[in-house]
This record gives structure tokens, C-alpha cells and sequence, in this order.
């Protein structure tokens, strides 16, 4: 394994999200939780232990020729703005952020695989999709999480399934997480409807930050709340049947507002692009609510001269860490909000409204 880079840097020479060109799915995510047999949870575990667990685990891996030359970049190592990078590439969780001293991450050179090794669990297999490609994200999860199988043998009992460090966590192990732009639907004010309508206390839909009334740039999160007594199965089918369900309603709202030619809605959307092409400065919060309703208006044809996979790009590079790693030089955060509201008049300067 050669010596690891900066994980931002790495990260930002892959062009992952360059290819993002749907209109309403963003992104999903899938994670398997695994621990080793006869090791205490991480939280019990002394520095020694750890370094013995990341050694094993990132050698074996190595070999695994599934991944594409996987790199390790030990916690301590490595900075806060690499790690909140990382955070906003992956959607990971905020224990990401806060890893530390004997935790580390593997990441490979597609830059969609990520493994969290002692954060919570000894390991957790995670990628990120663009594509709708769950199904394809389980699989080749499943096959590295066997492969490595072969060496390292799991914690796992008959009656419980996979221990975690959260007995919550158990049975499967398995996380499914969408990410879906509903931007018809909250902005004509039928997403609670639709929401109350396929309520299931078996997954959970909250905004981008974990909450449930907040919703920033109209991104709902789906994301299974179970997984003792759930199979892998089961709870992909459940997620993908949601987000099918979902996407149907948005598609079947936009053609609405078009076909009736709806006056609020097309103000909010050309207010939101005077925002975007004239503030001298802005937050990210309102650049990703903003760029949301420029995004549907070049669905419904009142914009041209940009695409949808550079609004996706822009929307993801608008987040804090994404748009620093623009820049070479030193920000302040009142300079990064001016800086932000360049980067969007440069992406944005081709684009002519045509309604």
C-alpha cells in the first residue's frame, strides 16, 4: 500500500459526482457493520488493540481484488477539514468528524468505497452511489464483506445476528440511505400528503442535517430504521420501493406546475436565480435551497444553457469543504461566503431565463 495523501485531496481528483445527472434522485448510500470475534466493542479496546485491528483489517483488505488500490489514512493524522470533506463526499455521519486516535479510514481509488475502521463498530463497509445503483452497492458490499470473511472471523450469534456496538444495529448490520429532491412537491405543499400517505415506522425521512422539519435544498433523506430481523433483502426492496413511489409523485407534480403554468411557482424559481447570479454573498444553506428550484425550473424548461449534471456538481461543491478545496489560499468565513457567490456566477454565467 503506498503512502496515503491528504484524504481531501484524494478525494477531489475523483470525479464521482461529475457524472450526476438525475433530475430527482441524488444519491444512496449502503454501510455494513461488522465486528472481529474476541475483541471488545472499540470504546473498550486500549490504543494497542486498535492499531492491531486497523493492521489486520487494512492488510487483508489490500488483497482483495474487488478494490481498487485501497489507501489508509489513519484518524489522527489526518486534518479537521479532510475529515469534514470526507463527511460531505460520503454523507457519513457526524463520528466521522470526531474520529481520533486508533480509528481510521480506507477509502479506494473509485473514491465511492469507504471503510470506517473503530468508529462505533471495528468495521463498516460504506459506498456512495449517483447512479440508483443500490442493488449494485449491496453486492459489492457483500462480496468484500465475504472475502474478508474468509480471514477475520465476525462476532455473530445465531438468535442476534451480527453484533454491534448498538444492539439496534444487529441482526443484518445493514443501512440503506436515499437522497431524493422533492422540489415540486414541498414547493406546491403536498409533501406532508404524500409523506403521511406511505408513513412506516420501518424507515425514516428526515432533511441533509438529521431533522425531520428541517429540509434544506428540498433533499429528503429515506433511510431504514431496522435491521434485527431484517434481511438485506427486505430492507433494499422497502427503500426502493419508497424512493419509486416518491420519484412518481415528483415526476407527476412537475408536469403539473408545467402544464398549468403555475405564477408562484415560477416567481419563487426566478427569484431564486436572481439570488444565485446576483449576491455578493451567500450562506450555504440559502445556495442550496436556491440552486434546488433553479434545478426545477431547467426541468421544466424556463432555463437554458446549463446542464443537469453541473447544477448537481455545483449544488455538492457549494457545502463548506467542497468549495475551500477550490482554493488555495487562506478564507475567512465572511470571504468564503463572497467566494461562494463567485463560484456560482461563474458556473451560472451561461444560463438565460426564458420565462
Amino acid at each position: 500500500m503506498k503512502d496515503p495523501v491528504r484524504p481531501a485531496q484524494f478525494l477531489s481528483e475523483k470525479k464521482l459526482w461529475d457524472t450526476n445527472a438525475n433530475k430527482i434522485f441524488l444519491a444512496s448510500t449502503v454501510s455494513l457493520k461488522r465486528n472481529i470475534e474476541k475483541f471488545n466493542f472499540p470504546g473498550k479496546l486500549n490504543g494497542d488493540l486498535q492499531k492491531t485491528i486497523i493492521a489486520l483489517v487494512s492488510k487483508e483488505l489490500a488483497k482483495e481484488p474487488g478494490l481498487r488500490q485501497m489507501l489508509l489514512f489513519p484518524a489522527e493524522k489526518a486534518e479537521a477539514f479532510d475529515k469534514e470533506y470526507l463527511m460531505e463526499h460520503f454523507f457519513a455521519r457526524e463520528k466521522v468528524f470526531q474520529a481520533h486516535s486508533g480509528e481510521a479510514f480506507m477509502i479506494d481509488e473509485s473514491g465511492s468505497f469507504l471503510v470506517l475502521l473503530n468508529i462505533d463498530n471495528h468495521i463498516e463497509f460504506f459506498i456512495v452511489d449517483v447512479q440508483g445503483e443500490m442493488e449494485n452497492s449491496w453486492n459489492r458490499l457483500v462480496k468484500t464483506e465475504t472475502e474478508l470473511g474468509k480471514s477475520i472471523k465476525y462476532a455473530f450469534l445465531p438468535r442476534f445476528g451480527f453484533l454491534t456496538s448498538d444492539p439496534g444495529d444487529s441482526g443484518s448490520a445493514f443501512e440503506v440511505t436515499a437522497y431524493l429532491q422533492l422540489t415540486g412537491l414541498i414547493h406546491c405543499g403536498k409533501i406532508d400528503e404524500i409523506l403521511e400517505s406511505t408513513a412506516d415506522e420501518s424507515f425514516s425521512i428526515t432533511g441533509l442535517q438529521g431533522s425531520p422539519t428541517e429540509i434544506i435544498g428540498d433533499v429528503l433523506v429515506i433511510k431504514n430504521n431496522y435491521t434485527l430481523g431484517m434481511s438485506e433483502e427486505n430492507i433494499i426492496a422497502s427503500i426502493r420501493s419508497l424512493v419509486t413511489k416518491l420519484t412518481v409523485e415528483e415526476v407527476a407534480e412537475r408536469t403539473k406546475i408545467k402544464s398549468e403554468s403555475m405564477a408562484e411557482i415560477k416567481d419563487r424559481v426566478s427569484r431564486a436565480f436572481g439570488i444565485l447570479v446576483h449576491s455578493y454573498q451567500i450562506e450555504a444553506i440559502e445556495a442550496l435551497n436556491a440552486i434546488s428550484l433553479v434545478k426545477l425550473g431547467v426541468d421544466l424548461g424556463w432555463f437554458e444553457g446549463i446542464s443537469f449534471e453541473e447544477l448537481n456538481l455545483l449544488f455538492f461543491n457549494c457545502r463548506r469543504a467542497h468549495l475551500l478545496s477550490q482554493f488555495k489560499d487562506s478564507i475567512s468565513a465572511e470571504e468564503l461566503s463572497h467566494r461562494r457567490a463567485e463560484f456560482i456566477h461563474k458556473t451560472l454565467k451561461n444560463v438565460r431565463q426564458l420565462i
